[in-house]
Order: C-alpha cells, then sequence, then structure tokens
C-alpha cells in the first residue's frame, strides 16, 4: 500500500511538473525518495542515478534513450492516445540496449506503457524480463534468456532470438509484425493468442493467428514452412494446405481466407483504432474456450496510476496541489 501511494504521489508530482513547465519530466522513485527529472535527457539522467531495485515513472512526450544496465522498472503513460482509457504516449527516442557487449546477466527489468520508435536489443542474458503494454518500431531481440514475458505488445518487426537458447520465454496477446524463428531448437518459446505476421519456429503455439503467405516458387510458403517439431493448437492460418504437415503437429486448426479472418474484412495489418473482432469467434475457439486471436486478454493500458480533477495553486512560496487519484 505505501509502494502504491508513493507511486500515486510521484506520477502527481510528474503531471504537476510538466504543467507547470511545459516539458516532459521523469520521477525515479528509490525506496521512500521520489527524484525529480525534466526535460527531453530527464529518462537518461534518471538512469544513471538509478539503482538495482528503482522504478522510473515517464510522463508523457518524447525522451532520449539511455541504455539500460540495473534491474530497474520503467513505467510511461502508455504507447497510444486514449481518451475513454486516460492514456497518453510515452516515447523513447533511439534503439533501447539492455546490458553492455560481455556484462552479465540482469534481472528482473521491466517495460511498461512505453512507445519506443527503435528496436530494443539485448546484449547479456536476461532473467525475469518482462516487456508489457509497449509498442516497438522494429525488432525486439531477447537472446540468451530465461522466464521472459512479453505481453500485450505491438512490435513491428521480429523477436529475434539470436540463435541462442530461451527458456520459458512467452509471447502472449501480441500483435507481432517480423519472425519468430531464431531461437536453438531446444528453447522452451511459447506463442499464445497473438497474430504472427511471418515464419514462425519449432514451438508451442496456441489461440493465435498466422496470415503469413507468399505466393511464389514455394506453394505452401507459410508460417511454418521452414519448421520441424512445431505443436500448434486451435489456431487460424490461411486458407490453403498447412505446410509441411509431416513435420509439424497442428491440432484443431482452421484455414480461412485472409479477408474472412476479421470482421472488418481486412488483412492483418495493424492500426490503433483495429480491434481485431474476428468473424466466427463462437466457432474458432481457442484451447481456453475463449476466441481465437489477440482481443481476450487484450489491454493497452499500463499500471500506471491516473490522476484526475488536479488542481494547482500558489500560496506564496508554496505550491498547493489537490486532485483524484485511480490505480489500474
Amino acid at each position: 500500500m505505501k509502494k502504491t501511494l508513493l507511486s500515486i504521489i510521484a506520477l502527481c508530482w510528474t503531471v504537476v511538473a510538466g504543467a507547470q513547465n511545459e516539458i516532459m519530466t521523469v520521477v525515479l522513485q528509490h525506496g521512500n525518495d521520489v527524484s525529480t527529472f525534466t526535460g527531453v535527457n530527464a529518462f537518461i539522467n534518471a538512469n544513471a542515478e538509478a539503482v538495482d531495485g528503482d522504478v522510473i515513472i515517464l510522463s508523457s512526450g518524447s525522451f532520449n534513450v539511455s541504455p539500460i544496465t540495473k534491474s530497474i522498472s520503467v513505467y510511461g503513460a502508455g504507447f497510444e492516445k486514449d481518451e475513454n482509457s486516460n492514456t497518453d504516449v510515452s516515447k523513447i527516442n533511439g534503439q533501447l540496449n539492455l546490458g553492455v557487449s560481455g556484462g552479465e546477466t540482469l534481472a528482473n527489468i521491466h517495460l511498461e506503457g512505453i512507445s519506443f520508435n527503435a528496436a530494443v536489443n539485448t546484449y547479456v542474458p536476461l532473467e525475469g524480463f518482462v516487456m508489457e503494454k509497449c509498442y516497438v518500431n522494429g525488432n525486439v531481440n531477447v537472446g540468451a534468456n530465461s522466464n521472459t514475458m512479453i505481453r500485450n505488445c505491438v512490435i513491428t518487426g521480429a523477436i529475434d532470438g539470436g540463435n541462442k537458447l530461451a527458456e520459458n520465454c512467452i509471447m502472449q496477446n501480441c500483435y507481432i509484425g517480423g519472425a519468430i524463428n531464431t531461437f536453438i531448437a531446444e528453447s522452451n518459446v511459447k506463442i499464445d493468442h497473438c497474430i504472427a505476421c511471418n515464419l514462425v519456429g519449432p514451438y508451442y503455439c496456441s489461440n493465435s493467428i498466422f496470415p503469413y503467405y507468399w505466393v511464389g516458387a514455394y506453394y505452401d510458403r507459410a508460417a511454418f514452412a521452414n519448421t520441424e517439431g512445431a505443436v500448434v493448437h486451435n489456431c487460424i492460418f490461411r486458407n490453403f494446405n498447412y505446410n509441411n504437415q509431416d513435420k509439424n503437429v497442428f491440432l484443431d486448426c482452421y484455414a480461412v481466407d485472409i479477408r474472412d479472418i476479421f470482421s472488418d474484412a481486412q488483412n492483418a495489418t495493424y492500426s490503433a483504432s483495429r480491434t481485431f473482432e474476428i468473424q466466427q469467434p463462437g466457432i474458432w475457439v481457442g484451447t481456453d474456450g475463449q476466441e481465437i486471436g489477440i482481443r481476450y486478454g487484450w489491454s493497452k493500458v499500463p499500471k500506471t496510476p491516473v490522476v484526475t480533477n488536479l488542481n494547482t495553486t500558489v500560496n506564496g512560496e508554496n505550491l498547493e496541489v489537490d486532485y483524484d487519484a485511480i490505480v489500474r
């Protein structure tokens, strides 16, 4: 409860600072201590002072990138503006690097509610890495990792395993524009309730939509065309015979023409306004009894508190703040 209250106060401080100075603000929370930084380099400066276990909270706005080399959590205001859910956009400009070349394993990095305009790249093994409700305009490279969760994210590029071993790597309720096929075959990778738009490796896949289909020299050039050993449960493909049927296991899957998958009769291209509702949610049902695709469990709303009815007045040298806050 105390940590939640501090987070509310920190976010309120962020909003007030932004309103007073009309610039972006970052809050660094270290135990019971709270510090603020302002301007386009606010994330760089907060990150430089952070230590393992600290929390960084970004206001809306665009911040310059800084490599993360500590076990910290970074929360933003969201990756898409939506008045209905009180989300705004916290953007980080430039490729985000996790760790430095030759460094030691990083544990418990948490990224949430952030839009990255370039790739997220890993230089060290990760333990307990979580990325939630983020937008990445590029690849996410997770390398050799254990206990990774990528959830409720939009990734325009690939999930890149770097030909390394992944232990318990889960992608859930994500839109992934690129391939997911570069973890070594012994990896434990799960893809669930996703839309994966390119080639997929020998992983466990459930309740997902795979719209990739390339017409050319290989008539069956689709999601699992180069794969052996995948187990695919209750998924939707384009209207073709499942590629490599004798080399992978397909259970209760559906072949559907691309224009007949989604209710808006469009292809699988991502846009903020699309709901990706499928045309037959009562028939195309997943292993968990829910409709196939990203909608079940999908959310763009980060866990940062929402500050409402914010009023500030200057009383001599003091700034008086009156607000309501809702924990999401």
